[in-house]
This record gives C-alpha cells, sequence and structure tokens, in this order.
C-alpha cells in the first residue's frame, strides 16, 4: 500500500488558498437576492416629488417649504399651523419616507387631512418629535389618540435618517419607524379613530422648525369607500336642490364654486330623499348668521330633524347641536373660519362632528324616515358660504329587505 505524502499542514494549506475564492463566488448571489427582495419590497411605489419643485403639493397659509437638494426642506418660517398637502386625495395606500430632524424640531405627517380646519383633529397626524416616556405626542404617536408602542426614533444628534412606513388599509393602521412596529390598530375600533374621514390629503406641518424629508413615496391601495360619495353640489349650478316657496334668502354660486344662503328666511331642499347616510360639508358663516342642516324633510308633512349652524357659544343651540334634542358640548372653532361639519345617521342613532370633535350625539332619534336634505338660512344681514357637500348611503331597512 502506498502512503499519501501529504502532510496535514499541507492540506489545511491548500483549503486556505481555496475558501477565499470559495467566498468571493457565494457573496455576489446572497448580495442579488438581498437587491431583489428591496426591488420587489419597492414594486407599485410612486415618488411623490420630483426633486425639483414642489409640483403636485399645495402650501397652506405661509408655510416654508421648498426642495432642495432633491429633498422637501421645510425651513420652518411658516409655523403652526401651515403646512403643505399633496393636490391629491387618498383613501387606503402605504407612504415611505426618510426624514431628519434637528434641536427642537417638531413637525407631523398628515393623512386624510382635510382642506380646512385643525388638520391634526379632522384626520391623522403621526407625530414627529419629542423624546421621554411614550404617550400620545411623542414620536411615532397619532397625535392625541394613540401612544406609540415602542420608541423607535433617532436622535436628533445622529447623522442617519429616520425611516417612516405608513400602511392605512381601513380599518386597519400600520406604521412602522426604523423598522420596528409603534402603531397596529383598528380605526374601526378605536374611539378617537372611527369617525375621522376615510379620505383625505397627504401633508407636512411646519411648526417653525427645519426638517428635512426626501425618498417621499406611495403605494395605493384598492379603494373601499371613494365611489359611494356623491358630490351634492356641482360648483356652478343649483342643480339637484329646488328653493322653497315664500323664501326670501338668496341661493347662489359664488365666483369661488361655493354655495351662498344670505340675507333672508328660507330653505334649499335635495331633490334626491335619503334615510341611513354619512353626510359632509364644509360651511363658513358671517357674524351671527343662523341657519341649519335638515334631515328626513318632507315637503308638507314635516321638516324631520335638524343640526344647527349659530357660531354663538351662549346659544341656546350653537352649531353641531342636534336642535331641541342634544345641545352641542362645545364649538370648536372661530366664526368666519371655514369648518368641516360631519354629520352620520344610522336609525336611532345621529353623530355631529366639528373640526373633528363631536359635538352632539343622540342614540334615540326614533321615527326615522326616508326624506330630503334641506338647508336652512334663517337670518338677515348674514350669510352662510357650504362647499365641497357630499353625501354617502348607508345600508337602510328597505335595502336590507331586498
Amino acid at each position: 500500500m502506498t502512503r499519501s505524502t501529504a502532510t496535514f499542514p499541507g492540506v489545511f494549506i491548500a483549503l486556505l488558498a481555496v475558501l477565499p475564492a470559495f467566498a468571493f463566488t457565494v457573496a455576489p448571489a446572497r448580495g442579488q437576492a438581498d437587491a431583489k427582495r428591496t426591488a420587489a419590497d419597492e414594486e407599485g411605489f410612486e415618488p411623490l416629488c420630483n426633486g425639483k419643485d414642489l409640483s403636485g403639493w399645495v402650501k397652506e397659509g405661509k408655510a416654508g417649504f421648498e426642495v432642495r437638494d432633491g429633498m422637501i426642506v421645510c425651513n420652518g418660517s411658516g409655523n403652526w399651523p401651515t403646512w403643505l398637502r399633496s393636490e391629491e386625495v387618498f383613501e387606503n395606500f402605504i407612504l415611505r419616507l426618510e426624514y431628519k430632524t434637528f434641536y427642537g424640531a417638531e413637525t407631523g405627517v398628515f393623512f386624510h387631512a382635510p382642506l380646512h380646519g385643525r388638520v391634526s383633529e379632522v384626520g391623522y397626524e403621526l407625530q414627529i418629535g419629542g423624546f421621554g416616556q411614550l404617550g400620545r405626542y411623542s414620536t411615532g404617536a397619532i397625535s392625541g389618540a394613540a401612544a406609540p408602542l415602542v420608541m423607535a426614533a433617532r436622535h436628533y444628534a445622529d447623522k442617519e435618517y429616520d425611516e417612516l412606513e405608513i400602511a392605512m388599509n381601513w380599518p386597519r393602521l400600520k406604521v412602522k419607524l426604523n423598522g420596528q412596529l409603534v402603531q397596529d390598530l383598528d380605526c374601526s375600533e378605536h374611539e378617537l379613530l372611527c369617525r375621522k374621514p376615510r379620505l383625505g390629503y397627504l401633508g407636512f406641518q411646519d411648526c417653525g422648525k427645519p426638517v428635512h424629508f426626501r425618498n417621499v413615496r406611495v403605494k395605493r391601495l384598492p379603494d373601499q369607500v371613494r365611489d359611494q360619495w356623491k358630490p351634492m353640489l356641482d360648483g356652478k349650478s343649483l342643480d339637484g336642490w329646488t328653493v322653497s316657496e315664500k323664501c326670501s334668502a338668496t341661493w347662489k354660486i359664488d365666483d369661488e364654486g361655493a354655495l351662498v344662503s344670505e340675507n333672508g328666511h328660507g330653505y334649499l331642499i335635495s331633490d334626491e330623499p335619503f334615510r341611513n347616510c354619512e353626510f359632509q360639508t364644509y360651511i363658513q358663516t358671517s357674524h351671527l348668521a343662523n341657519g341649519g342642516i335638515f334631515f328626513g324633510w318632507q315637503t308638507g308633512k314635516g321638516r324631520g330633524f335638524e343640526v344647527q349652524i349659530e357660531d354663538v357659544p351662549d346659544s341656546n343651540d350653537p352649531t353641531g347641536s342636534i336642535y331641541g334634542r342634544v345641545r352641542a358640548k362645545v364649538l370648536p372653532h372661530q366664526q368666519g373660519d371655514w369648518v368641516l361639519m360631519q354629520v352620520l345617521l344610522n336609525e336611532e342613532h345621529c353623530a355631529v362632528r366639528v373640526d373633528g370633535v363631536i359635538v352632539a350625539e343622540s342614540h334615540e332619534m326614533g321615527g326615522r324616515r326616508l326624506g330630503n336634505i334641506s338647508l336652512q338660512m334663517h337670518r338677515g344681514d348674514s350669510f352662510i358660504r357650504w362647499k365641497e357637500m357630499r353625501v354617502r348611503h348607508l345600508p337602510s331597512p328597505e335595502t336590507e329587505a331586498e
């Protein structure tokens, strides 16, 4: 038998010579797999900033936003309550971005945001800025509603950007910050989130300090309710409405496309009847204006019930009151401001939300019936303006029986 002349050290040295070459062939394959996963994970996302200017975005107020070095930069010159919003309205989506804060900076990322009113109350704000204990205003919180699950933000002194992902697919809301899950909510079961609009703008808040946003991108998810909302005003005419008899008030569409009721008493009645529904409109009133919105109106048979419009805090029925039944508990806006009013009707239940606050609610409406929506003007030398009025039918006993 012939013995091998190779020694153990010799074999070991030979293996060492081979292993680097083997490792070199394996590493690129692993890197390619990572790249493929990243590409697949980013499939369907579209950039929301062109890297040159704010095309696709609108400044609300004197918001201090600009595009610099391909990023959306807030220089803080506008301060609260100014903000930057998308031109487009979103329902379900995944939003991804990176942000960098500096000393003392505070801001927020808005979604399902309204055109007017207190954005963080009416819609959603993902809070950015602030350290310390977990709370409803710490970084990663849904402002005022839900504290983050963990503190995941980097310190402002770090050079790295924070990575944020907001995934809204009603009713589920998930938020990740630097790869950690900070929110996992069923919005339909959350008392402060269940009444928020399910459609709205994306945006960034200007709180007076510099913040940088980069790689802002969005993936649209299938809509659920967008097509169920029906506009009630076309911004050009009173089509779909009838002025009541003996009406002394004037009803017209102004140059900005808003409906204006002024100087007198009378009603504007929808041609289409409703029973259970969600209704919303922006309203703006002059000093001491008085009016309302009637539901279940049947001409010649009864006016149904009224949600009051009167921006007088000491009124028996200030704005948002279910007239004669439930007085609005607070007047959350200033007279003369545009404000969003939302009304939910579902058989015995009626809830009124003004500027993001439930101001009146009843579970004993009784006698719900099919009827028209009727707008009221109830005072001379004053006006009420209305815009972006829309309604969404909800199931009623008759439709459920079918």
